[in-house]
């Protein structure tokens, strides 16, 4: 059903995420899906609660799953139908492939990348070479990324928590804490809203993306692994990386990455060595 969603929005375009259709999205709910279509390619966040779909693009993926490209942004029955025409013509394969409650990954394979590119020119569409690698380069590092120094939170609030390292979750803190403390992410509830604060000092606090911040926080922490003989590259789940560094990694697969409740991690697949080394500069994380 997932997939009628993704062609509901291509034919869209643009809209709220609250619109997308709940009967479409087999009550997996609509900001969880819409999260996994940005972490696919498929669609574009804009402002606090607004979308509009990518334009489609064959993304090629690393040389070591051969000649192959997996189809991101719009899908509608006519794009698909020219995508297997060229395909043909081009002696290229088209690979279906289902994912649990999510968008099919469709994935091109050809004889070279100059055929993957011919089939993306007969088909209309841009055929972009390793995008994963491309997206994690042009990606600013933690240490960097945007945030905007605020005063502390003062008087009444509701909540408070802090990320902590050696639990690699959210566990109870007090403003008191928050406030003397000389570094830490915290995460304070008001009565009308929720303010993410990454402490690098006393009296210095900086508004950030939450899952920037807790990244942040994680700094020089030894928690991930990677496994060599698959390049599946693994995570505990509260380091989900921020949307366009999720979207470097799922599009070393064409996969959402896979959430494992019982270890509380996820994992994505298929990620070469020169990735994982570019995410962990860019992370500051270091592996097991």
């Amino acid at each position: 059903m997932t997939n009628l969603v993704l062609q509901w929005m291509s034919f869209r375009r643009t809209g709220r995420i609250a619109d997308i259709p709940t009967d479409l999205s087999e009550g997996t709910g609509d900001r969880r899906l819409f999260d996994d279509l940005v972490t696919l390619g498929h669609a574009e966040r804009f402002g606090a609660d607004r979308w509009k779909i990518a334009p489609p693009v064959l993304a090629g993926v690393p040389r070591q799953h051969g000649n192959a490209a997996v189809l991101c942004g719009a899908r509608t029955p006519s794009l698909l139908a020219s995508l297997n025409s060229a395909s043909t013509f081009a002696g290229a394969r088209i690979i279906s492939e289902q994912q649990a409650m999510r968008p099919d990954t469709i994935t091109i394979t050809a004889p070279s990348p100059d055929a993957l590119a011919e089939v993306a020119a007969k088909a209309g569409i841009v055929f972009l070479a390793d995008v994963g690698l491309r997206m994690l380069a042009c990606t600013p590092s933690i240490r960097d990324w945007p945030r905007v120094s605020c005063p502390m939170v003062e008087g009444k609030v509701d909540s408070v928590v802090r990320f902590s390292r050696s639990q690699m979750a959210w566990i109870g803190s007090t403003l008191e804490e928050a406030s003397s403390a000389s570094k830490g992410f915290f995460r304070i509830k008001r009565d009308w809203d929720r303010v993410s604060l990454l402490k690098s000092a006393p009296t210095q606090a900086s508004r950030i993306d939450e899952r920037a911040g807790r990244l942040a926080a994680s700094a020089k922490c030894k928690v991930v692994r990677w496994t060599s003989d698959n390049g599946v590259l693994t995570l505990p789940a509260w380091l989900y990386p921020p949307s366009i560094m999720a979207r470097g990694l799922a599009l070393c697969s064409g996969h959402i990455p896979r959430f494992d409740s019982g270890r509380m991690e996820i994992s994505f697949d298929g990620v070469p060595p020169e990735h994982l080394r570019l995410f962990l500069a860019l992370t500051r994380l270091r592996q097991l």
